[in-house]
């Protein structure tokens, strides 16, 4: 019978304990939620590249086009895995122009039209 009490007694013990300690999450995880709603910024600003960047990117755009194409017109055997790294050449490059071209005109650079800083 005194086995049977302390049996008892001991498993009152930890279901108390583990109130405790889901009580204690549950105010943790509270607090963490209210720091993280409370650090969210409000506006997210957009920050654009300088025009110098965009330049550089054009101008290494133009010259893996120019490697793509020196592989391709070049005298030796261009193999499948050459005509691979041209077709990627040709993509990245053309990519790279392109979009340094489109930020240009849409003045998507530090003290383009779109900057607003």
């Amino acid at each position: 019978m005194e086995n049977e009490n302390e049996i008892i007694e001991a498993s009152e013990v930890k279901e108390d304990a583990a109130a405790e300690a889901v009580t204690e999450v549950e105010t943790a995880v509270e607090t963490v939620t209210e720091t993280v709603t409370e650090t969210e910024p409000e506006e997210k600003s957009k920050k654009y590249p300088p025009q110098m960047s965009l330049t550089i990117r054009a101008i290494v755009g133009a010259y893996v086009l120019y490697l793509a194409y020196q592989i391709a017109t070049s005298d030796s055997e261009v193999t499948i895995p050459m005509w691979i790294a041209v077709g990627i050449f040709v993509i990245a490059g053309t990519g790279l122009v392109i979009m340094s071209i489109k930020h240009f005109i849409c003045g998507e650079y530090e003290g383009g039209k779109k900057d607003n800083n």
